[in-house]
């Protein structure tokens, strides 16, 4: 049982090693779970800076049942991807992955401590989804952003669905990303891993 790898020993030594200059750095936020698709999937652990990025974990405990789903999902937002994946589920998920997800192959070391070895890079994704992003806002981030850009106050109280057209179709998708980071960096009330714990 010793050399069963959980979610929480993987994320644990992420956010120890891969992590650890992420955390420390005050231009960069490290969230735990960030929902995308309002809650349909969720990034276990986003980093974000000058670039959205997301890390899956596939433990032993895990199965790749939603991997699929899961792919698609941060195609849609991230800007690069990263799966960490013990031995058991290596070849299933390279099968699944696109080839700009990164693989970090995690197992435990002899002296029990979880170990990383990074198998393949990320590369930047080629398709980011700007409606997508900006699902990422809530109503009350959005409204503020086209605040900022002259809508009325009376706009701004429509439903988040037309909101979410208004700044796509006026802003250039580079824009939006921009902005969408921007404004999830500097969201209260976080679960935030940006600071040591």
């Amino acid at each position: 049982m010793g050399d069963i790898l959980r979610d929480s020993d993987l994320r644990k030594a992420a956010y120890g090693r891969l992590l650890h200059h992420a955390r420390r750095c005050p231009e960069t936020r490290v969230i735990d779970e960030l929902g995308v698709g309002h809650g349909a999937n969720r990034i276990d652990i986003a980093v974000i800076n000058g670039h959205l990025r997301g890390l899956e974990i596939k433990s032993d405990a895990d199965n790749l049942n939603r991997l699929p789903a899961q792919v698609i999902a941060y195609g849609e937002v991230v800007d690069r991807a990263s799966l960490i994946v013990v031995p058991r589920h290596l070849q299933g998920a390279i099968a699944i992955l696109p080839d700009w997800w990164g693989v970090v192959l995690a197992e435990r070391g002899v002296s029990g401590a979880v170990v990383f070895k990074r198998l393949r890079g990320e590369r930047a994704n080629p398709s980011v989804n700007p409606m997508s992003l900006a699902k990422l806002l809530w109503h009350d981030e959005v409204a503020d952003l086209l605040r900022r850009r002259g809508h009325p106050e009376r706009f701004l109280r429509s439903p988040r669905a037309i909101l979410y057209a208004a700044l796509v179709n006026e802003n250039k998708p580079r824009v939006i990303a921009a902005a969408v980071r921007e404004t999830l960096k500097a969201r209260k009330g976080w679960r935030d891993r940006s600071q040591p714990l």
